[in-house]
């Protein structure tokens, strides 16, 4: 299944959207084209990028031709600079029914630096000190969620989630290493020493340069970007060069709000409450989609369709957003609906809607990949959820070329036996080399077999090797999380428990242990070790550490103070 994510800094973002195609119209304002005078009015949006043909953010297509782009404060950009995972922000004008069009798009990543750890089990790394969440839908860029490693130098854009953390959407790797970037709020602010902090990073502005203000102008919650080219891990403090306060809004002359994004400072008795800076009031025609008004709360995320009443924003429409990726297959597709947005891969039929994210990675690499441009046979990767029906819903449909397929499949298992399974409408075939875990513990095939005992439903994640439609198993995890979601227990130490998988530099070597991140692992004669993709022995692994070297780690926590190592690998 797909994982959360996690992290913390405060920064302007918004949420997920679409794909889809549609003719392009004129939108001129004060004409619809048959001599009528049409209303027109202006727009602002925030979100992520879901697919083109012109640009699609938070559901609704907007035609770009004429539109300012810029990126990184350079008004220079264009449409083709633009990716899929990007967050951004819209002004455009709309007339009457027709497409809106964009007048401007902002794009600005938040944080751009090297990746110092990566939390595999966890599905989050970190750079510059900050912890960056990742799943399934995250669009990775010139790198993919698995080949990601440490020292590879990366771009990230994204937002707080429902839980406060910071997910990315887009991970890019990066060639130019020179500037690192992070966006975020100003918090403990100290004039005498001229530090503060941006989530965990200090930030020490004794050497910067201010663009449009001044040092007297910081002050704690003040929006501001910091670039710097000196990083010191051991004290996680970056030298800022320059800082610029940052203003997350185009709401100048603007009638229409869309915006997607966490509810913050919501007061039931009111009806109001503040997205993405905006403050939204709700009235007697608030339509809710996927809820209702009871469901709103601080921390839910959503989206909102607004209207300026010439004094506040009152909302028009709210959908709820929450909900997680549950699936993941890989295979041809046998057959489509295009009348009901239906599409079917691996015997499974998948609804597409308004939300669904387009991605061409095939050959053909289509940039307006749209659900019209999917024919019968072409080999599509499927992220999706279910909703309370039970109808798998996508929210992510990737087009391939078949040897691309990564062999990393999700979902609950049927059919289960000592030689294999059905998964994701996929024949998963077990062999003496598979491997079995859940979130805590390696476990055993007949462990594995144990647990859906009965109607037992636990998702579980399947990585191995494609042999023409069969996938033969290299690792196989259950996920107990679902099981354990009822037991909200905050006992601390909860996170150096169960089953771990890691990645990062040693910082220190004391015989047969070593420390990554803080943590402290420990060798035995039973661990599995490796050295560029080499067996080797306990001895020639402890040799090859040294403070710098980069090791990747599975093991289980001991007594939450140390990891017993099952498997280390060093890779030059």
């Amino acid at each position: 299944m797909f994982k959360r994510s996690l992290l913390v800094i405060a920064l302007s973002s918004a949420l997920a959207a679409c794909g889809g195609s549609d003719s392009s119209t004129d939108s001129t304002t004060g004409d619809n084209g048959g001599g009528n005078e049409t209303a027109s009015s202006t727009i602002v949006t925030e979100g992520v990028i879901t697919g083109f043909g012109s640009v699609y953010v938070n559901g609704e297509r907007y035609r770009s031709d004429n539109a300012t782009i810029a990126l990184d404060n350079a008004q220079s950009g264009t449409e083709s600079d633009l990716k899929v995972g990007m967050v951004v922000k819209m002004k455009a004008t709309r007339s009457g029914n027709e497409t809106p069009e964009a007048s401007e798009i902002e794009y600005e990543e938040e944080i751009q630096g090297r990746v110092d750890f990566i939390d595999i089990d966890n599905q989050a790394f970190t750079v510059l000190g900050q912890t960056i969440n990742f799943d399934d839908v995250t669009e990775f860029v010139g790198v993919t969620d698995s080949t990601l490693a440490v020292g590879n130098f990366v771009e990230i854009s994204g937002y707080l989630n429902e839980d406060g953390e910071f997910y990315a959407t887009l991970v890019e790797l990066e060639s130019d290493e020179d500037e690192l970037k992070v966006k975020g709020n100003v918090a403990g602010l100290d004039t005498d020493a001229q530090t503060f902090m941006l989530g965990e990073l200090t930030i020490d502005y004794s050497q910067a340069n201010f663009e449009e203000m001044t040092a007297d102008d910081l002050q704690d919650g003040l929006a501001i970007k910091v670039e710097g080219s000196q990083y010191d891990s051991t004290t996680d403090t970056l030298i800022a060069d320059s800082i610029e306060q940052k203003d997350s809004r185009l709401d100048d002359d603007v009638d229409e709000l869309e915006v997607a994004g966490v509810v913050g400072n919501y007061d039931a008795a009111a009806g109001t409450f503040i997205i993405k800076g905006y403050q939204v009031a709700l009235d007697d025609d608030t339509e809710f989609d996927e809820g209702e008004e009871a469901d709103l709360s601080n921390g839910v995320r959503i989206k909102v369709e607004a209207r300026n009443d010439g004094e506040s924003w009152i909302a028009e429409e709210i959908e709820f957003q929450e909900y997680r990726a549950v699936g993941r297959t890989e295979g041809a597709v046998s057959e489509i609906d295009a009348d009901n947005g239906l599409i079917t891969v691996n015997g499974i039929e998948f609804l597409t809607t308004s939300q669904t994210r387009y991605k061409d990675d095939s050959d053909a690499d289509l940039r307006q990949f749209t659900f019209d441009d999917i024919a019968v046979n072409d080999v599509l990767r499927v992220i999706a959820r279910e909703d309370q029906q039970g109808q798998a819903i996508a929210l992510k449909i990737k087009r391939l070329d078949e040897e691309d397929r990564d062999g990393e499949i999700k979902g609950v298992p049927n059919d289960i036996s000592e030689s294999g399974f059905s998964l994701a409408g996929v024949e998963v075939i077990i062999n003496d080399e598979t491997r079995f875990k859940t979130d805590d513990s390696r476990i055993s095939l007949d462990e594995f077999i144990a647990l859906f005992d009965g109607d037992t439903e636990l998702r579980v994640e399947v990585e191995g090797e494609w042999d023409g439609d069969q996938l033969i198993a290299h690792k196989v995890e259950v996920d107990l999380e679902d099981q354990d979601d009822a037991d909200d227990g905050d006992d601390e130490g909860d996170d150096r428990q169960g089953y771990t998988e890691y990645e990062g530099e040693v910082t220190d070597v004391n015989g047969e242990a070593f420390t990554v991140n803080g943590i402290e692992a420990r060798l035995t004669t039973d661990s599995e070790l490796k050295i560029n993709d080499e067996e080797v022995t306990l001895q020639a692994f402890v040799d090859a550490l040294a403070e710098g070297v980069v090791v990747e780690v599975e093991g289980q926590w001991q007594e939450q103070s140390y990891v017993l190592v099952y498997e280390a690998e060093i890779d030059d």
